[in-house]
């Protein structure tokens, strides 16, 4: 956590209201993502090394359904329309598979370096 995260944090009454507004910001980009048939993963920029070898460790049939879900994204982005509202509410938002996958790259990455190698 930043040094200015933890002097809001540190200021009386300030947690809760943080919370709460986390607890908002949570909610709008789950509705946002829902709108397009997202995951919240499906968001992570592909530019970075790590990244890009989490994908290429995917499962196939996951890459798959990864890409489907950004190209029908695009196209109800360019339709300027939504996900009818029965199919958007079976995704899981929040399901992690790719975050986790990244984090270990990194992990075992810093390890490397630490090491020497």
């Amino acid at each position: 956590m930043g040094r200015f995260a933890e002097l809001v944090l540190s200021l009386p009454g300030a947690r809760p209201v943080v919370g709460a507004l986390a607890r908002w910001y949570r909610r709008e980009v789950e509705r946002e993502l829902r709108k397009y048939g997202l995951r919240y993963d499906d968001l992570i920029v592909e530019a970075d090394v790590d990244v890009q070898t989490a994908l290429e460790q995917l499962p196939p049939i996951e890459q798959e359904l990864r890409w489907k879900r950004l190209k029908r994204a695009l196209d109800l982005s360019m339709k300027k329309t939504y996900l009818a509202e029965d199919i958007a509410q079976q995704e899981d938002v929040w399901n992690p598979y790719l975050r986790e996958r990244i984090a270990l790259l990194k992990q075992k990455r810093q390890e490397l370096i630490e090491s020497g190698e």
